[in-house]
């Protein structure tokens, strides 16, 4: 399949993300916020548009939309995190991230960028 055929329901199915999708009433669903995809899965759907859709990501600011996959200054801070999730959940609501849809994704895909 050649890259100018891909469309977003490939995207979709090759992600994965096609079970959370059902119509266009789904395009503002948030990738974090809804779905709780952040860190290397996230970071891997970016990584999927770049690298099979031609979407230019260089000027997309990942820590804008998503936390990191491991939180904390130190190693310890990272375990208890990781130990006790209820701790990451406090510790992340106090940082506001911007909403990553499926809208954006399809815009990103349509446009060729990803800002």
């Amino acid at each position: 399949m050649s890259h100018s055929k891909l469309t977003f329901n490939d995207f979709l199915s090759e992600s994965g993300l096609d079970k959370y999708y059902n119509d266009e009433s789904s395009l503002d669903l948030r990738l974090y916020h809804d779905l709780k995809v952040f860190g290397d899965v996230a970071e891997s759907y970016i990584e999927l548009l770049q690298e099979q859709y031609d979407v230019d990501v260089s000027k997309f600011k990942f820590d804008n939309y998503f936390p990191n996959e491991y939180i904390g200054d130190s190693t310890i801070q990272r375990v208890l995190f990781w130990l006790l999730p209820f701790l990451r959940s406090r510790s992340e609501s106090h940082v506001q991230y911007k909403e990553f849809t499926f809208r954006k994704i399809k815009d990103s895909m349509d446009s060729g960028y990803l800002i």
